[in-house]
């Protein structure tokens, strides 16, 4: 731990030294040292046993990204067996990018972890590296938590490779998600019309649900098109209304949309964002990365609501 021991300051007095420095409240700094604290002081054993806890958690984490990355592995037969069809590419390889993102995000706990060990050499030192391992012992359960889902939907997928009445069943499931969002969307939109004084806000954001409900109505033509492709060389049945379903849905949603061509005086502050989501929207093509989409959404949306300037 080089020339400075923490161990050789009182934990007050430490506090002290790191509250003067930082100028953060002394309760918050005792709380991220408390781990390092044995009978009322901090010592270097305590200091070790709390990493090598972290660091224990941080094998948890990478023994789950390892199994998944294994599941991964047992899909590919499944999906090497399958048609080649975009519906499967771009759900292999959205998994593909989720595995190598939790990857990442593993290693870089690691780095961090090493720096830890390597670097309390000064009280703020110390108290940065309770408040580093804190924040690693989060990250890295939250990535134990993502890898047994991601584990869980990559089983589920290998299921709907394997099975055409899952994959129809599945996209029916999302047809009637999209109705209902459409609904849902359709009797705000009526509201705000018939209100003296809408809420911009409440208007704002229909505007992005229906721009939204747009790229999905265009998912789901993709993908039943390609599930149908599919159930044809399967010589197996597909849903006969689906397709109704979709175009009905493809109607009522431009119907929406013409509703905020005549935006009212007060929502010119949202002209911008609306734009710009607009165009970004469009320019995602089907089968949909919906990571994609959702980070568009963010960014339009943020600001709104907080008292932020928009």
């Amino acid at each position: 731990m080089g020339e400075f021991t923490p161990a050789a300051l009182a934990l007050s007095d430490l506090v002290d030294r790191v509250a003067e420095e930082t100028g953060e409240d002394p309760s918050s700094i005792r709380t991220f040292l408390d781990p390092f604290v044995d009978d009322g002081a901090i010592t270097d054993e305590a200091i070790e046993a709390t990493v090598t806890d972290v660091a224990q958690v941080l094998a948890t984490a990478e023994t789950r990204v390892d199994l998944a990355t294994r599941t991964r592995a047992d899909v590919r037969e499944a999906v090497t067996a399958a048609p080649d069809l975009a519906i499967i590419e771009a759900r292999d390889r959205a998994f593909t990018d989720r595995l190598a993102d939790l990857r990442d995000d593993v290693d870089e706990l690691g780095t961090t972890l090493t720096s830890v060990r390597t670097g309390m050499d000064s009280p703020v030192a110390v108290y940065r590296a309770g408040v580093d391992l804190h924040e690693l012992t989060t990250e890295a359960q939250r990535i134990v938590r993502v890898a047994h889902d991601l584990e869980t939907e990559l089983d589920a997928f290998e299921a709907w490779l394997n099975s055409a009445p899952r994959r129809h069943d599945a996209l029916v499931d999302e047809v009637d998600a999209a109705e209902s969002s459409a609904a849902s969307v359709a009797e705000t939109v009526e509201t705000l019309q018939t209100t003296a004084e809408p809420d911009p806000e409440r208007w704002f954001d229909a505007a992005v649900q229906t721009l939204v409900l747009g790229v999905v109505v265009d998912d789901l033509r993709t993908e039943a098109a390609d599930l149908r492709e599919w159930a044809d060389r399967e010589e197996k049945p597909f849903p006969t209304d689906v397709d109704d379903r979709i175009e009905s849905l493809r109607e009522e949603t431009a119907a929406r949309a013409s509703a905020f061509e005549d935006r009212p005086d007060w929502e010119d502050q949202y002209d911008t964002r609306l734009e710009t989501l607009e165009t970004e929207l469009a320019a995602v093509d089907p089968p949909v990365a919906w990571a994609q989409v959702d980070a568009h959404v963010a960014a339009a949306r943020e600001g709104i609501g907080t008292g932020e300037p928009t």
